[in-house]
């Protein structure tokens, strides 16, 4: 059985067994609608590092072509800080 092999399962195997069927199609209604929720935040991530990236290469374009960091803060919204970074390390 599995809860030999790994004792810590013992607990969780227990409450289930003593959990009603309506108990349990809420516990596993919650824990699906939990992955739901993390899967939308692990897209909004991806969008977020994308904008980021996105906001990055245009300060670079914008830096290449004379623009002054005050004007590239204004259209990105990057941090002076981070566009000083740009101008004096090649940005990843």
């Amino acid at each position: 059985m599995l809860a030999k092999k790994h004792p810590e399962l013992e607990k969780p195997a227990y409450c289930t067994r003593k959990m009603s069927w309506l108990d349990k199609w809420r516990d596993i209604q919650f824990h699906r609608n939990l992955a739901k929720v993390d899967e939308r935040m692990l897209h909004e991530q991806i969008k977020d590092d994308a904008r980021a990236e996105e906001k990055i290469t245009i300060a670079k374009n914008l830096l290449e072509k004379g623009s002054t960091p005050e004007f590239v803060q204004e259209v990105t919204d990057l941090s002076i800080d981070k566009i000083e970074k740009i101008l004096t390390v090649n940005y990843p």
